[in-house]
């Protein structure tokens, strides 16, 4: 969710940025399949490239010289290689250009050279207020005794 907001920020529109996308990774990797789901998020179009050079050219072409932010989702890979090929053709990009990954895992961060930030988890009144923001939208909800009973299990 904080990701989205950095994302859908309108302080990213003004950054000046030539393109921005979104890459969900998750636990399947490969090189190839990641890399070509970068060049599609960023284009827009499928990919019909059948190695993983032509890959490379086509992302490297697109970005050249060019300011962008890219988002890796869900990234559980650990394998410093794999990452290191990934990370390759995204070297073109113009200064300025930013990747924010996510991941549950900090030795992830650290293979992709990033800054590190934990988020910690939420406080009981912190989850209800995402809960009540969230849940009873309207506001105008009255919640009764059994009813918020249930909500508090829930937030717990």
């Amino acid at each position: 969710t904080l990701t989205q907001h950095v994302y859908n920020d309108p302080k990213i529109e003004d950054a000046k940025l030539d393109i921005k996308a979104w890459v969900c990774v998750s636990d399947y990797f490969h090189v190839f399949t990641v890399t070509r789901t970068i060049i599609e998020a960023f284009t827009g179009e499928k990919d019909n490239s059948r190695n993983l050079e032509m890959v490379y050219k086509r992302l490297e072409e697109k970005l050249l010289g060019r300011k962008f932010f890219l988002v890796l989702d869900a990234v559980w890979n650990e394998r410093p290689e794999e990452w290191e090929a990934v990370r390759t053709p995204l070297t073109y990009g113009a200064p300025g250009s930013r990747i924010l990954v996510t991941t549950c895992g900090e030795k992830v961060a650290s293979i992709m050279r990033s800054k590190v930030l934990c988020l910690k988890q939420l406080g009981e009144d912190e989850c209800w207020n995402v809960f009540e923001n969230h849940a009873l939208k309207d506001g105008d909800l009255e919640l009764n005794e059994e009813l918020k009973e249930i909500d508090k299990r829930i937030v717990e």
